[in-house]
């Protein structure tokens, strides 16, 4: 009895040895799995807590619940944002995630692969790319990093693998294609995400900051879940931004925007036909500023933007997300049309000379901000340091015709709070190529919001 038990025991265990090797040999190992298997240990699950501030009234009108916020004191609670992310630098310990996963958190923590948990250090974020980097210290030897790949070589139809690391117990893996490039997507009420890779891999909170590789297990791009409405539709940001936006935020802690120095205009399919295209496609020059990169090249007012190194254009918006990607002292080629004649012209991206920004309010809108002083805190109720006010009003300009006047509050530009004057002119800088930007202002108890349009 003994020895037909130890038989049926050792059958066992050689079944159990012999099952994982006969799939290595049937050929069940494909590119994915090998990709997983690679890249896998390097997807970490992070998790944030952030205490959140809850409206005591809501009625479901915006105009109303402003009103009514100044009487009643706003909750706080916390909550715990869990995401997934890629460790790009296993030396330094260096991870990078989205920003909505860690936005607010002042408790991050990280969980790797191997159930190791490190307690994270946020380096920088940038909501605009939805990029931010971490740091967490490995102790031994170095951690299983990611390779990052070239996004300008994917092609539509190309296999793409997700990974994530949802809730720090396994990895979550879905397969599709790349769908399409250079996506432009709503973020927010006027907002748009430009430039994102699409793909019918499943991307779901879950696997939001983790990769999205090819099947040579090269890092394509950052997933995430920004479109939650559409079924089947997953975006990522392509790698190459998230290089360029990661050695800003390293560098300096914040991105600062690169700059051509061109001012554009979309092409209507009325222009199209005077221009003698075919489609209403690319951008119209309509003022290039004085010393910029584009002056430097010889770009002119009335010349057409047809493509942007080797890829068309579509709009101005197509335009703003590909400027996104572009490194300081990147050499840029655009293909132009100017009276039916082609040509390129090869242009230096530099950072966009902050000093210029004050200026670019001053004419798009025609307004002058500093800090709010206390007699205008005490005035409308706004404690000090979460606005700016208005300091002067241009004659006939936008903010003008508003109706706006100097001691009017600026709260808000977009979604985003307003409090520093750099942070509002570096959002301003940033928003320079949308058809649209709005600002919340207040007087008194009264605050309404504004959009300026070109």
């Amino acid at each position: 009895m003994k020895n037909a038990l130890f038989a049926i025991l050792s059958l066992a265990a050689c079944l159990a040895l012999w099952a994982p090797a006969q799939a290595e040999s049937m050929g069940r190992v494909t590119p994915v799995v090998t990709v997983v298997r690679s890249a896998g240990p390097a997807v970490v699950n992070i998790s944030s807590t952030a205490k959140v501030r809850l409206r005591a009234f809501s009625s479901g009108d915006d105009t109303l619940d402003r009103f009514f916020q100044e009487f009643f004191q706003p909750l706080e609670r916390e909550q715990t944002n869990l995401g997934s992310g890629l460790i790009i630098d296993g030396k330094k310990g260096l991870i990078v995630t989205n920003s909505h996963v860690v936005d607010g958190g002042s408790d991050i923590q990280v969980q790797l692969a191997d159930r190791r948990v490190f307690k994270a250090k946020l380096l920088g974020a940038d909501p605009t790319s939805d990029l931010a980097v971490l740091k967490i210290t490995p102790s031994g030897s170095p951690l299983p990093q990611v390779k990052l790949g070239d996004s300008r070589s994917l092609m539509i139809g190309e296999s793409l693998i997700a990974i994530g690391n949802p809730f720090g117990l396994q990895h979550t893996v879905t397969t599709g294609v790349v769908s399409a490039l250079n996506r432009r997507v709503p973020t927010g009420p006027g907002e748009w995400m430009g430039g994102l890779i699409q793909t019918d891999a499943s991307i779901n909170p879950g696997n939001s900051g983790g990769p999205l590789l090819n099947l040579d297990g090269e890092v394509m791009g950052i997933n995430t879940a920004i479109f939650q409405r559409a079924q089947g539709i997953g975006f990522a940001i392509p790698v190459n931004r998230v290089r360029r936006v990661v050695d800003d935020l390293l560098a300096h802690g914040k991105v600062t925007p690169v700059w051509l120095g061109l001012e554009l205009q979309d092409i209507t399919p009325r222009l199209a036909g005077h221009f003698g295209l075919e489609a209403p496609s690319g951008v119209v020059v309509v003022r290039v500023e004085e010393n910029s990169p584009a002056d430097q090249a010889g770009l002119k007012r009335g010349m057409v933007v047809l493509a942007l190194d080797e890829a068309s254009l579509e709009d101005t918006a197509d335009y703003q997300s590909r400027l996104g990607s572009l490194a300081p002292d990147q050499k840029v080629k655009l293909w132009l049309l100017e009276k039916g004649k082609r040509s390129t012209l090869v242009v230096i991206a530099r950072r966009y000379p902050m000093e210029r920004a004050k200026e670019l309010l001053w004419q798009r809108l025609g307004l002058e901000l500093g800090p709010m002083d206390a007699l205008a805190a005490q005035r409308n109720r706004v404690p000090e340091g979460q606005a700016l006010m208005v300091t002067k009003v241009r004659s006939g300009s936008k903010a003008q015709r508003a109706g706006l006047q100097p001691g009017d509050l600026v709260r808000r530009m977009g979604r985003d709070p307003v409090a520093d004057l750099d942070e509002f002119y570096l959002d301003m800088v940033r928003s320079r190529h949308q058809p649209k930007v709005a600002i919340l202002f207040q007087r008194g108890r009264a605050q309404q919001v504004i959009t300026f349009g070109r």
